[in-house]
C-alpha cells in the first residue's frame, strides 16, 4: 500500500507542475477505490501532495486573502456530500484561471481564476466543482477502470512520473510521449467525472446560497475567452477541465432548475480580495497604477470603492504614501467599521514609521472583530518590531486554541518565543513551521535543539519527545 502512496504523490506533483489533464490510471487493484485506499491513506497522500506542492512552489500568505478563501471554501465544504472531512483551501499567485484538487480535501485557486471571476458566486462555482471531485473521489476512482491501460502502458506512465520527480521537464516530455496512445481511452471517463462534478457542485453551490447561473456562466464567459487565444495561451481550466458547448447547456438546465435566493454574506469582500491580488501579484506596480487610473475615469463603473482600494494598495507598493491616505480617508468615512480599510490604514502608518498609531487602530478593530486572523497577524508583526513578544505570543496562543494554526503562526510564536528567551519553546515552535512546510528532517533537528535548550524540565522534554516520535514516524513513512 505504500508503493501506492508514493506513487500516487509523485503523480499528483508531475499533474500539477504540466499543462495537460489526464486521470493517470494504475493496474486494478480493488473493487472500489474505497477498498483500494483508506481514508487515512487518502488524507496521507493528500498531505503529501501539499507538503511537495509548498516546496515546489511560494503559496499567497497574505492573512486577509487566506482568511477570505478558506472562509468561502468552508462556507461551500460545509454544504457539500462530505461536510467532515478536513478540507484546506488556498491560494497559489499563478495568473493561470486554473482551480484544482486533491485527495484528502486540499483545494487550490489561482489568483488569476479569482481575478477573471466577475462575482463571488462564479468563484464559488469553480470551488463547488472541486470539492465534488473531492466528495466523489474521481481521482481514487480512476483506479478501478484502470483495466482499459495494458500494464506496459501504465509502467511507462509510471516510470514518467518518477523520471520527472527527479527532472520535471524530462517526466513531462516522457509523460506526453505516452499519453497519445493512451487519451482516446480515457476521455470518456473524464467527461463523466466533470459531468458529475458539475451536478454535485451545482448542488452545493445552491446549498451555500449562491446563484447556480454562475455556473454556465463563467463555464461560457471562459469559452468565449478561449476563442482568443491560441496554443499554450489557452487558459489552464480549459486545459484540465474541457468545457464543451454540451456541458455549458446541461449546467444552465440543471441551474434552471434552482430558485435564485437572496444573498447573505457580504460580497464586497470578494471585490476587495479581488484587487488586492490585483496589486499583490503585479510585475509591473506603475502599469496597475495607470490600470486603476483609467477604471476610475469609466463613467459605467457603478461599484468604485473597490477600485479605489485596488488603487490605494498600488499606491502603498509604491510608496506614495501621502496620495495612498487621501484615497483611502474617504472610504473609511463610508464604512468606517470595513477591516480591509483599516487594515490599510494601519500598513500606511506603519509605513512612515508611525507604530504606535498603527497599534492603536489594531486595538480598536480588536473590540470589533475580535481574534480575527488577518487582524492579529497585522498586530503580531507590529507588536514583534516595537520589541512587545510577550502581547504578541499570547495573540498567537489565542489563535493555536482557537483552531486557526499554520506555518504563518507557528513561525511567528518562534520568534516570540525566542525574543523573550524561551529557547526550547522557540526551536519546538520552528519545528511545527518545518513540519507544516514537509521539511521534515528540518523539524526533528529542530526538535532536538529544543531538547538540549530545556534543560532539566521534564515536562518540556516529554512534550518535545512525544511529538519527535510523531515526526520520525511520518519521515519513515515517507521514505519507505
Amino acid at each position: 500500500m505504500r508503493t501506492i502512496f508514493h506513487i500516487v504523490s509523485v503523480l499528483f506533483f508531475c499533474h500539477l507542475s504540466t499543462s495537460w489533464a489526464l486521470d493517470i490510471a494504475l493496474p486494478e487493484m480493488g473493487d472500489s477505490a474505497g477498498e483500494l485506499i483508506s481514508p487515512r491513506e487518502e488524507q496521507e497522500i493528500g498531505q503529501a501532495f501539499f507538503w511537495r506542492l509548498q516546496q515546489s512552489t511560494e503559496l499567497v500568505e497574505d492573512p486577509e486573502v487566506t482568511s477570505y478563501i478558506q472562509s468561502l471554501g468552508y462556507r461551500l465544504a460545509s454544504n457539500s456530500n462530505e461536510p467532515n472531512l478536513n478540507y484546506t483551501f488556498f491560494v497559489l499567485p499563478d495568473g493561470a484561471v486554473n482551480a484544482f484538487a486533491t485527495p484528502g480535501g486540499y483545494v487550490g485557486v489561482n489568483s488569476g481564476l479569482i481575478i477573471t471571476a466577475a462575482n463571488e458566486d462564479e468563484l464559488a462555482s469553480v470551488m463547488s466543482h472541486e470539492i465534488a471531485h473531492i466528495t466523489q473521489r474521481h481521482i481514487l476512482r480512476s483506479f478501478e477502470n484502470s483495466k482499459r491501460m495494458t500494464i506496459p502502458r501504465t509502467a511507462a506512465m509510471i516510470a514518467a512520473a518518477l523520471l520527472g520527480a527527479a527532472d520535471p521537464k524530462a517526466g513531462s516530455a516522457a509523460i506526453m510521449a505516452v499519453q497519445a496512445g493512451s487519451i482516446q481511452s480515457q476521455i470518456d471517463y473524464t467527461r463523466a467525472n466533470e459531468a458529475e462534478a458539475d451536478n454535485i457542485g451545482m448542488q452545493t453551490l445552491v446549498k451555500s446560497g449562491f446563484n447556480p447561473e454562475a455556473m454556465p456562466s463563467f463555464f461560457e464567459k471562459l469559452q468565449q475567452a478561449s476563442r482568443f487565444y491560441g496554443g499554450d495561451a489557452i487558459p489552464e481550466f480549459l486545459r484540465t477541465h474541457p468545457v464543451t458547448t454540451s456541458r455549458i447547456a446541461d449546467s444552465r438546465g440543471r441551474a434552471s432548475q434552482y430558485q435564485v435566493k437572496p444573498r447573505l454574506s457580504d460580497h464586497e469582500q470578494f471585490y476587495l480580495i479581488k484587487e488586492k491580488l490585483r496589486v499583490m501579484t503585479a510585475q509591473d506596480i506603475q502599469e496597475v497604477i495607470k490600470y486603476y487610473q483609467h477604471q476610475l475615469t469609466r463613467d459605467e463603473l457603478t461599484n468604485k470603492d473597490p477600485v479605489n482600494y485596488g488603487y490605494v494598495l498600488a499606491l502603498i507598493k509604491n510608496a506614495q504614501y501621502t496620495a495612498a491616505r487621501q484615497r483611502l480617508m474617504p472610504l473609511i468615512e463610508r464604512e468606517p467599521d470595513r477591516l480591509a480599510y483599516q487594515l490599510a490604514l494601519a500598513d500606511i502608518e506603519l509605513s512612515v514609521g508611525r507604530v504606535k498609531a498603527a497599534l492603536d487602530i489594531y486595538e480598536d478593530n480588536q473590540r470589533l472583530y475580535p481574534d480575527d486572523r488577518a487582524l492579529t497577524l497585522n498586530q503580531v508583526h507590529a507588536l514583534l518590531r516595537t520589541a512587545r513578544p510577550v502581547e504578541a505570543a499570547k495573540l498567537l496562543q489565542t489563535q493555536i486554541e482557537l483552531g486557526e494554526g499554520g506555518r504563518q503562526i507557528y513561525k511567528l510564536m518562534a520568534q516570540a518565543k525566542g525574543d523573550t528567551g524561551q529557547k526550547s519553546e522557540s526551536h519546538a515552535w520552528l519545528a511545527e513551521y518545518y513540519y507544516e512546510s514537509g521539511l521534515l528532517k528540518a523539524a526533528a533537528d529542530q526538535l532536538h535543539l529544543a531538547a538540549e535548550a530545556a534543560g532539566r524540565d521534564e515536562y518540556q522534554l516529554s512534550k518535545i519527545a512525544s511529538r519527535l516520535r510523531e515526526v520520525e514516524n511520518a519521515m519513515s513513512e515517507m521514505e519507505n
